[in-house]
């Protein structure tokens, strides 16, 4: 496993001579990676990148330039850098930079979107969209948590693809594709997260299975059944998992038979869904055989 993959401190990245605290490789994706800075208060000359950058930024402001068009950019603002874009920064009043990015592969963004490579181009390169700085969070948090499943990685990258397109120009939208999708292709979706909920599914077969893009298998999935691929597997794991721990299996037993990575990750989605730990719903099933 390469350092990407295991999250490192590091001193390269995107950026050249940036103070890179932390990087993770999305390991369900090839060639997406998350890179956070923290108290960076260098400049950042004229550059570009061969991917996309999708930034956040936390703390810290910055007088931005890009296609000859500069900004003034602050905590609370995203920025989207096509790959071949030049752009580069410098601090106001010496304030430290704090901010966190994902670089995904033009071909990566554009297959979660169902478009040809190359046919995005951001309309404004620094924005205020919350839904956006959200989108770069879930994919940072999950390209950093060892327990994450591939599943939803891809599910968080197809969200965040959609928010960049709501941004470029021309943008062919999701959520109107999504809108008028058959629901034949979601239940078939449906049908083989059901089939296949032990050893998992990539979003990129469901979406094959459905007859539709990632992006918009995602937000016709979720205007049907109310829950996103990947909550909608973790639901099945649970109900699993706790008819086989009802049935006198261990926690631990049922984990593995459930799909779970681990029983501490079964414990967690178990408490949040049922309100209880699967040792204490284990602890009730069996004072109710003894009663």
């Amino acid at each position: 496993m390469d350092a990407l993959a295991k999250g490192t401190d590091a001193s390269s990245g995107p950026c050249a001579g940036a103070d890179v605290r932390r990087a993770f490789a999305l390991q369900a994706v090839p060639g997406v990676e998350t890179i956070a800075f923290e108290g960076v208060a260098q400049p950042f000359p004229a550059h570009f990148h061969e991917f996309w950058t999708i930034g956040a930024i936390a703390r810290g402001h910055r007088c931005a330039t890009c296609g000859g068009t500069t900004l003034g950019i602050g905590p609370g603002d995203a920025v989207l850098f096509a790959p071949g874009e030049a752009h580069g920064c410098l601090p106001v009043d010496g304030e430290a930079l704090s901010y966190r990015s994902v670089a995904v592969p033009d071909v990566e963004l554009a297959r979660a979107l169902g478009r040809e490579a190359g046919s995005l181009r951001p309309s404004r390169f620094a924005v205020r969209d919350a839904a956006l700085v959200r989108a770069v969070d879930v994919v940072c948090a999950l390209a950093a948590d060892p327990d994450a499943d591939a599943l939803a990685q891809e599910e968080a990258l197809a969200v965040l693809a959609a928010r960049v397109a709501a941004r470029c120009e021309n943008p062919r939208a999701c959520g109107k594709a999504a809108a008028n999708a058959a629901p034949g292709g979601v239940e078939r979706a449906r049908a083989l997260l059901e089939e296949r909920c032990v050893e998992g599914v990539a979003l990129s077969e469901l979406a094959e299975a459905a007859g539709l893009s990632r992006c918009h298998l995602v937000r016709a999935f979720s205007a049907r059944t109310g829950l996103t691929p990947h909550r909608y597997l973790q639901a099945l794991r649970a109900n699993r998992a706790r008819r086989l721990i009802a049935d006198g299996l261990a926690p631990s037993q049922a984990a593995a038979q459930s799909g779970f990575s681990d029983q501490a990750h079964m414990t967690r989605v178990f408490k949040a869904l049922f309100g209880l730990t699967p040792a204490r719903y284990r602890a009730s099933v069996e004072r109710g055989r003894r009663a």
